[in-house]
Formats: structure tokens, sequence, C-alpha cells
């Protein structure tokens, strides 16, 4: 059984897992980066696309999705995201795929044993960037998966700076497989590749040690 998580936002992270027997093992992450287009019907349309890409490249069975919070306080983006879960959720219906909708805080708590970053995170790493960081470190220390300092870019293949909804991603489907799936065991079969020296490195870059 495979299982596709996604991220949606205008980078899109997304976390293929695989069950056999009692284990979940997430065999490729990544993102969809969806492009500039005069109107936001033509981006669902590239973005429902890349989703049916996924799906048919990895027999996708069964599929999870975050949830969405609208915001008074955070409203840019939000009828971009909207869309983009609704032109998701139209395309794996045509697919005859089912889905679940995750809880934000739900899946957070699982993970990270919290929704939002403790104050000595937000000190170490800023406001914002620390509610990407504490979940990377809680996926380090609680299944010992690692991230690359860099993702590639989709046109050029080159380094860029890491997208951090595949974080978000992966722990979603963990999040799924063991709550809604009763799978026991995770494994990670991804080669995290070495870190790339930037000439500028990124401001905020969570690092591993190794006792």
């Amino acid at each position: 059984m495979n299982i596709l998580a996604l991220d949606p936002a205008i980078s899109t992270g997304y976390c293929i897992l695989s069950i056999k027997n009692d284990t979940a093992s997430i065999v490729k992450y990544g993102f969809i980066e969806v492009g500039e287009h005069k109107y936001n019907g033509d981006r669902c349309i590239e973005m429902m696309n890349n989703v049916e890409k996924l799906v048919h490249e990895h027999n996708i069975d069964d599929v999870c999705i975050e949830d969405y919070f609208f915001s008074n306080k955070f409203a840019n983006g939000c009828d971009v995201n909207a869309a983009f879960r609704t032109a998701i959720h139209i395309k794996l219906r045509e697919l005859n795929l089912p889905y679940e909708i995750l809880n934000i805080s739900l899946w957070k708590k699982f993970t990270a044993g919290r929704s939002t970053p403790t104050k000595e995170q937000k000190k170490k790493w800023g406001k914002d960037p620390a509610k990407k960081l504490m979940m990377q470190l809680a996926l380090w220390e609680k299944y010992n998966i690692r991230f690359p300092n860099h993702s590639l870019s989709l046109k050029t293949g080159k380094p860029i700076k890491f997208r951090y909804d595949v974080v978000d991603a992966v722990s979603q489907g963990i999040f799924y497989c063991k709550i809604f799936l009763n799978v026991s065991n995770i494994a990670c079969d991804v080669i995290c590749p070495d870190d790339f020296e930037f000439k500028k490195a990124p401001k905020v870059m969570f690092k591993y040690t190794k006792e």
C-alpha cells in the first residue's frame, strides 16, 4: 500500500510512504512548485497535473492532506491555498482515490509534543523559522530522520534554499500511517545527500549532532 502526504502551498511538500506488514517506509520526499500565472485557475491546473503525475508514478492508494487554518493576522495567500486544496480534492476524486484531511494541531502535537515552538526555540531560530525547525528537530530525535541543508531547483537542478514544507509533509505522512492506519514502525529509505556549501549560507538551518 502506497501513501501520498501533501502539504499544499505555492511550494507544496510531499512524502511517499510504502506500507509492508507493520512498517511504513519513507521512500521519497520533495516538493511541487507551481509557476506564476495570470489566473489562479491555471495554477490549479498545474497543481492537479503534478499531483496526478505523483499518483501514477508511485501507484498511490491513499492520500492525506493538511487542513488549512484561516487567520485575520495572516490573510496573504489564503485564496491561493484554498484553491489549491480544492483542486487537489477534485483531482483525487477524478482518480477515484480516497483522502483524509489532517487536523493541524493534532499532527504537530503527535510529532513534536506541542503545536507551537517553545520560547527557547523562538529565541534561538526566530519566531517564524521555529515553526518549521521544531518539526525537523522532532523527526530527528524521534525517528532519526535527517534532511539536507538544501533542495534542488526543479528548473535548473542546482542546490537552492531548503523547502521546509517537505518536513511537514513527512511528519503528516507518519502521523497518518500510525494513527489512521495503525502502523507500528517507521523507516526512512531516503538517502540524505551531503550538505551543500552555499557561498552565503541560509540564515537559519537546523544542525544535526551525533553522540
